[in-house]
C-alpha cells in the first residue's frame, strides 16, 4: 500500500468494496469520485497482448486401473536364497523372482518323502503276501483249515489298512510341507512389471510378514472426457503423450458417448514396449490453426458484471483502476481472445 495525500472517506471506502468485494458489478452504478481522497492499492497488473497465438487442445490423461501384486512370506527360520529381479523389469507369468532357503521345510519335506515311499513299498510287499499265503477258495466253513485262512486274511487286511492310513497322512504332511517349500519360490502370477523390492531382500535380508516385491499387471491405458469442442477426434488418430520425463505415441482406440452430452476417449500406447507408466500425470496437446493479430488477455482477469456484461480493470498513468467494458470472443488456452474494448498494450489489473 502507498499512500496519497489526501483522506479516507467512508464514501470511499464503499467504492473501493464496489470495486473488489463482488464478483459481478455494474461499472455504469458507480458514482466517480475524486482520486485524491483516498489512499490508492497497488494491484496486480499484466500487459494486454497483442499478436498471433498458437491455440491448442489440452488433454489431461487418467491411467486406467492396473492390478497390483504384493508378495511376502508368512514362513519362520527362512534364509536368502536368490533374487532375479529389479525395480522395472518386466516379468513373466510364472517366472521365477525370488529364492529363499529353509533347512527346516526341506527336511521335512525329504522326510516326509522317504517315509512315503517305504510305506508304498511295505504296502506292496504284504499285498503280495496276502496273495501268496491267502487261499480265497478256502472261505467255504466245511473246508478244512477254512478258520485259519479267514483269520489270517483278516490279518492282511488289517495291516493293509493300517499302511494305507499311514501314506494317506505323510501325503497330508509332504503336501503341507512341499506347499510351504513352494512359497520360498515367489513367481509372477500375470505378467508384468516390477514396481517395488524392499531394501531388506535386496541386501539378502528376509523378514517374516513383510513385502518383499510389488508387481503391477494390467494393458496400460488412458481415458479422458471432452466437451464443448469442435475438433474432429477420430479412432486411429496418433498422438504424442507427455509427462515430466516420459514421452510416446497413443492411439484413439475407442470414443464413447456420454448421456451429458460430453465425450470420453480411450487411449493405447502405439508400441508394446510401453508396459508400465508408473503413477505420473500424462497430457497429450494437440496444436491448432494459428490465429493471427489477435488481442488477448488471461481469462481471470476478465469479470462479470450484474448486467452479464464482461470488464477489465484498466490501470490508468497514475496507477488507478477503471474498470471497462470488453468483448470476448472466445477462450483458448485460458487466454481471453477480445474482439472490442481493448487493443493491445494497456495495462489492466486482478482484483
Amino acid at each position: 500500500m502507498k499512500p496519497i495525500k489526501g483522506i479516507i472517506s467512508c464514501a470511499v471506502l464503499s467504492f473501493a468494496v464496489l470495486l473488489s468485494g463482488c464478483e459481478k458489478t455494474d461499472i455504469h452504478k458507480i458514482d466517480p469520485i475524486s482520486k485524491e481522497l483516498y489512499q490508492k492499492t497497488i494491484p496486480e497488473t499484466f500487459i494486454v497482448q497483442r499478436g498471433d497465438m498458437q491455440p491448442t487442445i489440452r488433454l489431461k490423461l487418467t491411467q486406467n486401473s492396473l492390478r497390483y501384486y504384493n508378495y511376502s512370506v508368512d514362513l519362520d527360520d527362512l534364509e536368502f536364497g536368490e533374487l532375479n529381479v529389479a525395480n522395472g523389469d518386466y516379468v513373466k507369468e510364472g517366472q521365477i523372482m525370488c529364492v529363499l532357503k529353509s533347512d527346516k521345510i526341506e527336511k521335512k519335506v525329504a522326510d516326509a518323502r522317504e517315509t512315503l515311499e517305504k510305506d508304498q513299498l511295505l504296502l506292496e510287499h504284504v499285498k503280495k503276501l496276502k496273495s501268496i499265503n491267502f487261499d480265497p477258495e478256502k472261505t467255504d466253513p466245511e473246508v478244512k483249515e477254512y478258520a485259519a485262512n479267514i483269520a489270517l486274511g483278516k490279518n492282511y487286511d488289517d495291516q493293509i489298512a493300517a499302511i494305507e492310513d499311514d501314506i494317506k497322512l505323510k501325503q497330508i504332511e509332504l503336501y503341507e510341507s512341499q506347499r510351504d517349500l513352494d512359497k520360498c519360490i515367489v513367481k509372477a502370477r500375470e505378467d508384468g512389471v516390477i514396481t517395488y523390492v524392499s531394501d531388506a531382500i535386496a541386501n539378502g535380508v528376509v523378514v517374516k510378514g513383510k513385502d518383499i516385491l510389488t508387481e503391477a499387471s494390467g494393458d496400460v491405458g488412458f481415458y479422458t472426457e471432452v466437451r464443448n469442442t469442435d475438433y474432429d477426434f477420430e479412432v486411429g488418430a496418433v498422438y504424442k503423450a507427455q509427462s515430466p520425463t516420459m514421452e510416446f505415441d497413443v492411439e484413439i482406440t475407442e470414443i464413447e458417448e456420454n448421456t451429458t452430452g460430453s465425450k470420453t476417449l480411450h487411449f493405447e500406447p502405439v508400441s508394446d514396449d510401453v508396459v508400465y507408466v508408473s503413477t505420473e500425470k500424462f497430457e497429450v496437446v494437440i496444436p491448432l490453426e494459428k490465429m493471427r493479430d489477435v488481442v488477448y488477455i488471461e481469462e481471470r482477469l476478465v469479470y462479470t458484471a450484474v448486467n452479464e456484461k464482461r470488464f477489465v480493470y484498466l490501470v490508468d498513468e497514475n496507477g488507478f483502476r477503471d474498470p471497462a467494458y470488453v468483448e470476448v470472443d472466445s477462450v483458448v488456452d485460458g487466454m481471453a481472445i477480445i474482439s472490442s474494448g481493448l487493443e493491445g498494450g494497456e495495462e489492466v489489473a486482478a482484483k
